[in-house]
């Protein structure tokens, strides 16, 4: 920046400092209200502390199911959603998202959302194909 007044170059690192301030503050904003933080702030209710860097999300398209997604029973994944409070309505329409994330080296966290709202919530043993609900019960 040879060439440039003292003043000039001043101002333009103050407006620089200005927009990156900006844009932090904007970042912190969204991410406080996604629907992903949503979720992470449910599970604190069960003694969980996650955030939505911690999770691995897949899209499935809107106007389908959870069913029609996996192509399995899951009554047994349901009724666990349901004793911790969720709907665990699979055969719910709309915009399915799964979201995954590892809790241990043998668990993993499953949460279906459809339409932006967890709907189905449990966890598997990945040794051995258990589930069980996101309360520890």
């Amino acid at each position: 920046m040879n060439g440039v007044s003292k003043k000039t170059r001043r101002s333009m690192l103050i407006a620089a400092a200005l927009i990156l301030s900006a844009a932090i503050i904007w970042l912190v904003l969204l991410e406080s209200r996604s629907y992903t933080r949503a979720v992470c702030r449910r599970l604190e209710e069960f003694g969980y502390r996650l955030s939505p860097a911690d999770f691995y999300t897949q899209g499935f398209g809107a106007g389908t199911s959870i069913s029609r997604v996996v192509g399995v029973d899951l009554t047994e994944a349901a009724e666990l959603s349901r004793a911790c409070g969720f709907p665990g309505d699979t055969e719910k329409t709309g915009l399915v998202e799964l979201m995954l994330c590892r809790l241990d080296s043998d668990r993993v966290l499953y949460v279906y959302v459809v339409d932006r709202e967890p709907e189905l919530v449990f966890i598997e043993d990945v040794s051995s194909g258990a589930l069980a609900p996101v309360n520890g019960k």
